[in-house]
C-alpha cells in the first residue's frame, strides 16, 4: 500500500509513502513554529499540496481551520480571531494583500527539510479536535463547529452505504471549507483508496466529463443543486461514476431515475447530515430505477449514529407523527468553539442516555411505514402566509411532480407590509412552456389554496453558491401585480 497512489491532481501525484513523508516534514515545521495543540489556518485552494497540509496539521497534534481564499479579508480576519489562530499555512498566490496579523508558512517558499533524527508525532486522543468548520449563525457571527478525530473515523470507516475499498477512486470537488470535503478526503485516505483533487475552475466548466474519465473517478459527491444541473445539462459526463452521492437539499426523484438509467449498475446515495454531526447522519442508497419513489427519502442511520424524532416538548414523537430530528452517536461533534450557550442549546442529553449528547438538527422529518426517514423541511423555514404556517418544501415537492417542471424553489416574499405571498422559481423541462392557469389548477387539486404560489418566475437555471447550494439570495425579486379575485387578501 505505501506505493499505491494516495492523491493526485492535474500537476502532481503522491503515493501514500510520499504523502506521509511530505506531511511529516511539514508537521515538524508546524511544531517548530509553536503550532502543536492549536487551531492552524489552512488558506489554500484545492490541490495535492492542500491534502499534505491538512494531514501535516493533524500529525502536529493540532486542528485545521479551512479558510477559503475567495473570502474577503475582513471575514478571514474574523474567523482567525474567532479560533484563536496564530499560524496559517498558505502560498504566495493566496497571501492576501493585507496583513492577517499571524505567523505564515508559505508552502511554495518553505523548504521542509527534515532535521536530524526521527520526528516524534505528538500524542493524540480520539476526542481531540481535528478541524473546525464554520456554519451560518443567526447573530451574523459564524458558528465554529469543532469536529474530533473520532468523528472523522466514524464517518470514513465501516460505511455501509458506499464502497470505500482501496480499489476506489474518489473525487475531491468540495472546497475544504465545506464539510463534504471531510467525506471526500478522509473517506479515500483512511481506506487506502485514491483521491483525485479537482481543479479550482472545474465548477461551471465543460471539463467535468473529461476529468472524470481521465482519472477514472468512480465515486463522487455533489450538492443536490449541482447533481440536478449536471443530470440536466451533461449527464454523459458522469459515465465513469458508479457511486454517486448527493445531498444538502431535497433530491428530485426524476433526476435520480435518469442518473440510474444512464449507467447500469450505478448506485445513487441520498446523504443527509448537518456539519455538527460530521457530514452524514443517515443515507439512502438506491440502484434500481423502479425503486426510486417520490419524495426520495433520506434513509436510515449510518453506522455509529442514532436518530430520534422529537416533539416540540422534547419527547419522542408518536409513530407516524412528524417531529424534529435529534442525532446522537459517534458523529456528534464537540460543539461550538467559544459559544457554550449555543452549544448547550443545540447539543442536549440524548433521550434515555444522560451521558450521551444529541444534536437538535432543526429539521422536520417523518418515519415512514417502510422504516425510512423522509425529510419535510427546516423547522425555521416555516413561514406564515395568510395566517397559515407552511413548509416551502411541501410546495416545491408538488411543483416538481408536474411533467413541465424540472426544478423548483419556493420562497415567501412580502406583497405589501405584513402580507407575505409564495413565489415559485421554476426551471422548466426541455421544450415546455409555463401555463400558469393549468399549473394553478394542478396544484389546487392537491394543495390548499394558501399553498398555491401567487407568482411564478421561470429561470434558465437556479443560481448556486460557491459550495454548490441554491443561492436563494440571488433569486430575482418578482414584479408584484394586484391580486386577482382568486387570491383574497387576508
Amino acid at each position: 500500500m505505501p506505493g499505491a497512489v494516495a492523491v493526485e491532481d492535474d500537476e502532481d501525484c503522491l503515493t501514500y509513502a510520499e504523502l506521509d513523508q511530505r506531511a511529516t516534514e511539514l508537521a515538524r515545521l508546524i511544531v517548530d513554529r509553536g503550532g502543536q495543540g492549536g487551531f492552524i489556518g489552512v488558506l489554500l485552494g484545492r490541490s495535492t499540496r492542500t491534502i499534505v497540509a491538512l494531514l501535516a496539521v493533524l500529525k502536529a497534534g493540532a486542528a485545521y481551520v479551512p479558510l477559503d481564499p475567495a473570502y474577503p479579508q475582513a471575514r478571514l480576519l474574523g474567523l482567525i480571531e474567532q479560533c484563536g489562530t496564530t499560524l496559517v499555512l498558505t502560498t504566495a498566490a493566496h497571501d492576501p494583500a493585507g496583513d492577517l496579523g499571524v505567523d505564515l508558512i508559505l508552502l511554495d517558499e518553505e523548504r521542509h527539510v527534515a532535521a536530524a533524527g526521527p520526528f516524534a508525532e505528538p500524542e493524540r486522543r480520539p476526542s481531540d479536535p481535528a478541524y473546525v468548520m464554520f456554519t451560518s449563525g443567526t447573530t451574523g457571527r459564524p458558528k465554529a463547529v469543532v469536529v474530533s478525530h473520532h468523528n472523522i473515523v466514524n464517518l470514513a470507516t465501516g460505511a455501509d452505504y458506499v464502497d470505500l475499498s482501496p480499489a476506489r477512486t474518489l473525487l475531491q470537488f468540495a472546497p475544504i471549507s465545506f464539510d463534504a470535503s471531510t467525506f471526500e478526503i478522509w473517506g479515500a485516505l483512511l481506506n487506502g483508496a485514491k483521491l483525485v483533487v479537482a481543479p479550482e475552475d472545474l465548477l461551471g466548466s465543460d471539463r467535468i466529463g473529461e476529468m472524470l474519465a481521465h482519472h477514472k473517478v468512480d465515486t463522487m459527491w455533489l450538492t443536490s443543486a449541482l447533481f440536478h444541473r449536471i443530470v440536466d445539462t451533461d449527464l454523459p459526463a458522469l459515465e465513469p461514476v458508479t457511486q454517486l452521492l448527493a445531498g444538502g437539499d431535497v433530491l428530485s426523484a426524476d433526476h435520480v431515475r435518469r442518473a440510474l438509467a444512464a449507467v447500469p449498475g450505478r448506485a445513487v446515495v441520498n446523504g443527509y447530515g448537518p456539519t455538527e454531526t460530521t457530514t452524514f447522519a443517515c443515507c439512502h442508497r438506491v440502484s434500481a430505477v423502479e425503486d426510486v419513489g417520490h419524495p426520495v427519502p433520506i434513509g436510515r442511520a449510518i453506522p455509529g449514529a442514532r436518530l430520534w424524532i422529537m416533539t416540540e416538548e422534547g419527547v419522542p414523537a408518536p409513530p407516524g407523527e412528524a417531529g424534529e430530528l435529534w442525532i446522537a452517536g459517534d458523529g456528534v461533534s464537540l460543539g461550538y468553539l467559544g459559544d457554550p450557550d449555543e452549544s448547550s442549546r443545540r447539543f442536549v442529553p440524548e433521550p434515555g442516555r444522560p451521558d450521551s449528547r444529541a444534536y437538535r438538527s432543526g429539521d422536520l422529518v417523518l418515519l415512514r411505514g417502510d422504516g425510512l426517514l423522509e425529510f419535510l423541511g427546516r423547522i425555521d423555514d416555516q413561514v406564515k402566509v395568510r395566517g397559515y404556517r407552511i413548509e416551502p418544501a411541501e410546495v416545491e415537492a408538488a411543483l416538481v411532480e408536474q411533467p413541465t417542471i424540472r426544478r423548483a424553489v419556493v420562497t415567501a416574499q412580502e406583497f405589501r407590509p405584513g402580507d407575505k405571498r409564495l413565489v415559485a422559481y421554476l426551471v422548466l423541462s426541455p421544450g415546455a412552456d409555463l401555463r400558469v392557469p393549468q399549473l394553478r389548477r394542478a396544484l389546487s387539486a392537491r394543495l390548499p389554496s394558501y399553498l398555491v404560489p401567487a407568482r411564478y418566475v421561470v429561470l434558465d437555471d437556479l443560481p448556486i453558491t460557491r459550495n454548490g447550494k441554491v443561492d436563494r439570495r440571488a433569486l430575482p425579486v418578482p414584479e408584484w401585480m394586484a391580486p386577482t379575485p382568486r387570491e383574497p387578501l387576508r
